[in-house]
């Protein structure tokens, strides 16, 4: 455990520092992204006294390891910087857009693990059905997130009235009811959690198969068969049960690719979340908005692959008993 705990720390560091200088390396100047200089469609110019002002405000100005030094003092207490884009602090847009992308990101992993789980389970009862699922859903994990989102949005969302295009919800609505409000902000969801499921659900499939073939093949199960147990009781007492750890862990590795399929479809659909954000921080090079929400998102990633590690090591302690 305390060599899992110190890769942790190391990797998280070293992820922490190409976090504060890549953003610094790229091409253009924050502070001109916010006037005309930059050739945006801005109402007005600073003039270089205006610019060096801001560049002091933000910290700019000085040296890149005491502009280091302040990021990781302030990060300690909780501070993540204000942001050069929106004008206000990172941890207050953070909190603003988080629940979109949680909300999309949490119910796809949750959807996507019932559903391919439910497929192999089912697929080990119908040889015919398992076949075939395997052929399709081997081709399905190759398509990327967002080119799903495209076909869904031109091919569904375009051609049926109750499902919306874009947003998170309908502006200046008026709810009448609670179930007004909810279906609102499903029907704006229902898009965006579709498209990764779609991708992600077969992994889950492709874990949950291998799990149960293998529970398949242990004595105790032929045991139960001898018994006389009933197939719906083998199903779930034996099979389900014995082969649901691997499919938990396969859930907390796929927190990263929820992540980034997050970020990708958020954009085809507009929806209101933290991949918006990271598109208009990039666009402007807000240094500091960059900074926070990859930080957010190390965090996220790093502590679910902890965890399944965790369980991972405990799975090889149960196999050498």
């Amino acid at each position: 455990m305390r060599k899992r705990i110190t890769l942790f720390i190391c990797t998280f560091l070293v992820i922490y520092l190409f976090d504060f200088f890549i953003p610094r390396l790229m091409p253009g100047d924050p502070l001109l992204y916010t006037s005309s200089v930059s050739g945006e469609d801005m109402d007005t110019e600073y003039s270089k006294e205006q610019l060096d002002q801001m560049r002091a405000y933000y910290g700019l100005d000085q040296p890149l390891t005491e502009q280091l030094a302040q990021t990781v003092r302030k990060n300690l207490t909780g501070d993540l910087g204000l942001s050069i884009h929106y004008k206000k602090p990172v941890t207050t847009v953070l909190k603003e857009r988080l629940p979109w992308s949680l909300s999309v990101m949490g119910v796809s992993l949750i959807l996507s693990l019932v559903t391919g789980t439910a497929l192999a389970l089912f697929g080990m009862q119908k040889k015919w059905f398992d076949r075939a699922a395997f052929r399709i859903l081997s081709a399905l994990t190759e398509v990327p997130a967002y080119l799903v989102g495209l076909l869904l949005l031109f091919l569904v969302a375009a051609k049926v009235s109750w499902l919306p295009l874009s947003g998170g919800a309908t502006a200046f609505a008026r709810y009448e009811t609670g179930g007004e409000k909810a279906w609102d902000f499903i029907s704006h969801g229902f898009l965006p959690v579709l498209s990764l499921v779609i991708v992600m659900f077969p992994g889950f499939y492709f874990t949950a198969r291998a799990s149960f073939l293998e529970v398949m093949s242990k004595p105790y199960l032929m045991n139960a068969r001898a018994k006389g147990l009933k197939a719906g009781r083998i199903r779930w007492s034996y099979i389900f049960r014995n082969g649901m750890t691997p499919i938990v862990v396969r859930f907390f590795l796929n927190v990263g690719t929820a992540v980034g399929g997050t970020l990708l479809i958020e954009n085809v659909f507009a929806y209101p979340g933290l991949g918006l954000v990271m598109r208009e921080a990039v666009r402007y090079r807000d240094y500091t908005m960059i900074q926070g929400f990859f930080l957010l998102s190390t965090v996220l990633v790093l502590t679910s692959l902890f965890l399944a590690d965790v369980l991972n090591a405990g799975i090889d302690r149960e196999e050498l008993r």
